[in-house]
C-alpha cells in the first residue's frame, strides 16, 4: 500500500512524496486520515519562519483506523477499537520521566517528540498532511464520539485542546471576564469553552467574519478593531465592555503586539495567557514594570497534557449542538490543494481552512 505526505522545502513551497505504508508498531497503529486543518503553526512554516532545511507540514487530524499494533485494543481512555473505528491523535508523545512529567506538566514535558524533519526518514507519515499516520507506541489516541463528526473532530487537536489547557492554567473561573484577541480557530474554541464555565467573553479582531463567528461562539462583546485602530481607544472600550479591566486576557493574534496589549489591558493582579507568538522572528520591545508593577502573572502555553484531547472531544460531543463547530472549518480542500489552503489562509480568508484526503 502507497501512501503520500507532504514537505515544505522553502517559503510558499510545497512538495508531496511517496512511500509504502509502514505496518503498525507494537503498541501502536496505523490511521488513514480523513482530514487535517491548516493552523496558525502550518501559516508561519508556510512563510518560511520555521525549519531551515524544510518541514512536514501538519498537526491537527481526525482519521480511521487502518492497522492496529500486537497489544493494542483500546484507546489511551481504555474504550475498545477496532480496524475501522474513527480516532484522533495528540501529535506528539511525552516520557512521562522528566521532572516536568513526573509532577504532572506533561504539556512541560523536556523530552517531548515530534514528527521527523525530512519525510525520507522511516517510518515517513509522521506529520498529516499526508495520506496515513504513523502512531508510535507510546503516542495517546482516543476514539472520537459518534455525534462528532471529523470535519469538527480535527481541531480538537491541537487547537481545542490546546486553549482548553490555556484557560486552566490561567484559572478562568466562574464570573471572571476573559478577553480573547484573536477569533480564528483557537479564539473560537476558547470562547466556547469559557462561556461554558460561566465566564464573560470579549473577543477582539480586525476581520468581520471572525467577529460574527465569535458572537456564535459564545463571546458577550466584540470590538473591531477597524473601528478601534488606536490603542488607547480600543482599551477604553475594553475596559468599559468588561465593567473595567479583564481578569484574564488570551492571546491567540500571534502579533507581538498584541502581546505588548495584553499586558497593558489585563487588570492589576490579573493573568495573561500567551499562545499565538510561536515565531522567535517576531519580537516587540517589552518594559518589565509593565509586569511588575501591576503584579502580573504571564503564562506562556505551547502544547497541553495529552489526555486534554480526551476532555476536548467529550465536550465536543455534549456541546456540538450548544455551538456551530460544523461551520468552524470555512474552506475545505484535498489535499493535492494543500497550497491554496495555506495561502488562504494566510490571507486570513479563512478561519480554518481543512484538507479532505480521499484514500486511494
Amino acid at each position: 500500500m502507497k501512501g503520500q505526505v507532504a514537505f515544505i522545502p522553502g517559503a510558499h513551497k510545497i512538495e508531496f512524496h511517496e512511500y509504502d505504508v509502514p505496518p503498525p508498531p507494537d503498541g501502536g497503529a496505523i490511521a488513514a486520515v480523513t482530514q487535517t486543518n491548516v493552523c496558525g503553526s502550518e501559516v508561519h512554516m508556510w512563510r518560511g519562519e520555521y525549519g531551515r532545511r524544510g518541514i512536514m507540514p501538519g498537526h491537527e487530524m481526525s482519521g480511521r483506523i487502518v492497522a492496529l499494533g500486537r497489544g493494542v485494543s483500546t484507546d489511551w481512555a481504555g474504550s475498545p477499537v477496532k480496524e475501522g473505528d474513527r480516532i484522533a491523535p495528540v501529535y506528539y508523545t511525552v516520557c512521562n520521566r522528566c521532572a516536568n512529567c513526573v509532577v504532572g506538566n506533561h504539556a512541560a514535558c523536556i523530552n517531548k517528540t515530534f514528527g521527523s524533519r525530512h519525510p525520507d526518514e522511516p517510518p515517513h507519515f509522521t506529520a498529516t498532511f499526508a495520506t496515513h499516520y504513523f502512531i508510535r507506541p507510546d503516542q495517546h489516541f482516543y476514539r472520537i464520539p459518534e455525534n462528532v463528526p471529523d470535519v469538527v473532530a480535527s481541531s480538537a487537536n491541537c487547537a481545542m485542546s490546546q486553549v482548553f489547557w490555556s484557560l486552566d492554567r490561567g484559572r478562568l473561573a466562574y464570573g471572571e471576564t476573559l478577553l480573547v484577541l484573536g477569533a480564528g480557530g483557537l479564539g473560537l474554541h476558547a470562547m466556547a469553552i469559557a462561556k461554558a464555565r460561566g465566564a464573560r467573553v470579549v473577543a477582539v479582531d480586525a476581520i468581520a467574519s471572525r467577529l460574527n463567528q465569535a458572537k456564535r461562539f459564545g463571546a458577550d462583546e466584540t470590538i473591531d478593531m477597524r473601528e478601534y485602530p488606536d490603542f488607547d481607544a480600543r482599551h477604553d472600550r475594553i475596559r468599559k465592555l468588561c465593567n473595567g479591566a479583564p481578569d484574564v486576557v488570551l492571546e491567540v493574534a500571534g502579533v507581538p503586539d498584541a502581546f505588548l496589549e495584553s499586558l497593558k489591558t489585563v487588570r492589576a493582579g490579573g493573568r495573561v495567557v500567551e499562545v499565538g507568538n510561536i515565531s522567535n522572528a517576531l519580537q516587540v520591545q517589552v518594559p518589565p514594570s509593565l509586569i511588575t508593577f501591576k503584579s502580573l502573572e504571564v503564562i506562556g502555553v505551547a502544547t497541553y497534557p495529552p489526555h486534554y484531547l480526551k476532555k476536548s472531544l467529550d465536550f465536543l460531543a455534549i456541546n456540538i449542538d450548544r455551538y456551530p463547530y460544523t461551520e468552524l472549518c470555512d474552506a475545505l480542500f484535498p489535499l493535492s490543494k494543500a497550497a491554496e489552503a495555506m495561502d488562504k489562509s494566510e490571507r486570513k480568508e479563512a478561519t480554518r481552512a481543512g484538507l479532505l484526503v480521499e484514500q486511494r
